[in-house]
């Protein structure tokens, strides 16, 4: 088994591998783009390839993104789209993979590398057994809305460094995958995901509130990022109310300085969840603070 970047795969086999987990498949043009808009990727374009003769068996993603620790900007590792066809599950493939990402990020210098998973999943022992622990589940805050009254209008986001700096503002104290790059929306762009349509500048009056990304679901409206003014952040989840009449309103990607707000506000707070953020380090620095991370600092 070899390990090779994209450029040693033809496009049709990274079609049919990324197929085999994903909804959607990589081309070569694609890969290229995002190395382009997204200045966390890497030069050799962050997609690893197991290889046995012309057969691809897996794929593993690598960027380099900042976290926070205390007080402190660092440069990490971020494992992404780790990938390896159903008729070769078992055979060592993830954990080839993921060794030699780990040589990738030990050869960049970097101190921690960070992925996200589901504690369903049987990967998640795989991950445990490679290094990495649990440090952070993403929480929820839910409620049914049957009727709300507010001035809050919402509208096409077009000021996308204002949001930058509320989002910023919102996450001082906090640590974890919380820095927003300043081209945050063009790496969303180019990796499709997530969807800048949904993201709303929230006004009372003409005047800014904050901003809130949301999209109607069935039978909910889902929140997956909120950020309010000083203090507007009341104010705004109403708004949100108002557009989730006779459902539910669900938060995901909670702020946790905005836990005790949500819960005076009637809303249901879960951290049992599956859904779960992992840390390997290659020294002993820890994090000790108050963990999080951005719906756009996810990968």
């Amino acid at each position: 088994m070899d390990i090779v970047t994209y450029h040693d795969i033809e496009d049709t086999d990274m079609a049919e591998m990324t197929l085999a987990c994903f909804d959607h498949p990589y081309s070569k043009e694609h890969v290229k783009g995002m190395v382009q808009a997204d200045s966390r990727l890497p030069g050799w374009g962050g997609e690893l390839y197991a290889v046995d003769g012309e057969k691809v068996l897996g794929t593993c993603g690598v960027l380099y993104p900042r976290a926070k620790f205390g007080s402190t900007i660092k440069r990490v590792a971020g494992i992404r789209n780790v990938c390896v066809r159903p008729s070769k599950a078992g055979a060592g493939v993830a954990t080839r993979l993921l060794e030699e990402a780990h040589n990738k990020i030990r050869e960049e210098g970097l101190e921690h590398s960070f992925l996200m998973t589901s504690k369903g999943l049987v990967a998640h022992s795989l991950y445990k057994k490679l290094g990495y622990r649990d440090v952070y589940v993403y929480p929820a805050a839910f409620k049914y809305i049957s009727k709300s009254d507010t001035q809050v209008e919402f509208q096409e986001c077009e000021d996308f460094s204002r949001v930058r700096k509320l989002y910023m503002d919102s996450v001082q104290g906090l640590e974890g995958l919380v820095v927003r790059e300043d081209d945050y929306h063009v790496m969303a762009e180019a990796r499709g995901w997530p969807d800048n349509d949904d993201l709303h500048l929230a006004t009372i009056e003409g005047e800014r509130i904050g901003y809130a990304m949301f999209k109607k679901g069935r039978k909910s409206l889902v929140c997956n990022e909120l950020a309010a003014e000083r203090g507007e952040l009341q104010r705004l989840i109403t708004g949100l109310e108002q557009k989730a009449e006779g459902c539910f309103l669900v938060l995901k990607f909670v702020n946790p300085k905005y836990e005790d707000t949500l819960k005076k506000m009637g809303f249901k707070y879960s951290t049992d969840r599956w859904g779960v953020v992992m840390k390997k380090s290659f020294d002993d620095s820890k994090l000790e603070g108050l963990f999080h991370n951005g719906i756009y600092e996810s990968f």
